[in-house]
């Protein structure tokens, strides 16, 4: 009876060595993921003095006016879409470039958390006095995170964006 005793008390501090263990390595795999930078595409810290050279036009004013979320495009995949309302404000138009980034500000320091290159060298332009709300692929799920983010368009400039309650979703 002693040694029965005995088995059930070493089983059960096995068992509950490794439930133990297996909380333990849970929470480690729960911590890693809900760090901030594991929560965009990409976090690179970036400096505003040399911005990917991303200038502003100072004859195109920007305005942020929501997201289209989940939006399927040609190719079958989906993309979360940025509506962007852009004025260009002189009769000779404006180009812009086939890239657009969009940056996380944590910690008063702004990190890079996407990035859209083409390589497309060309630039369309839009003509005088263009005034339109255009679209914005990125990835889905990109805004989830409450904070202020800004955008860049390549030839455009750049635009804030605030994000509020999108975690309580």
């Amino acid at each position: 009876m002693a040694n029965n005793k005995k088995i059930i008390r070493k089983a059960s501090l096995v068992i509950i060595s490794i439930l133990v263990m297996l909380t333990c390595a849970v929470s480690t795999i729960s911590i890693w993921e809900n760090r901030i930078e594991n929560q965009f595409p990409t976090w690179e810290k970036v400096s505003d003095i040399e911005y990917r050279n991303f200038e502003s036009n100072p004859d195109v004013e920007m305005r942020f006016t929501g997201i289209d979320f989940d939006v399927e495009l040609p190719n079958g995949k989906h993309a979360d879409m940025v509506l962007v309302d852009v004025n260009v404000k002189t009769p000779d138009g404006a180009g812009f470039e086939y890239c657009h980034a969009v940056d996380y500000l944590y910690k008063d320091e702004w990190y890079n958390v996407y990035s859209m290159y083409t390589g497309i060298a060309a630039a369309p332009g839009v003509r005088g006095n263009f005034h339109d709300v255009m679209e914005f692929p990125v990835p889905c799920g990109l805004f989830a995170k409450d904070g202020t983010y800004r955008m860049f368009i390549g030839g455009f400039g750049s635009f804030d964006i605030d994000i509020i309650g999108m975690e309580d979703v």
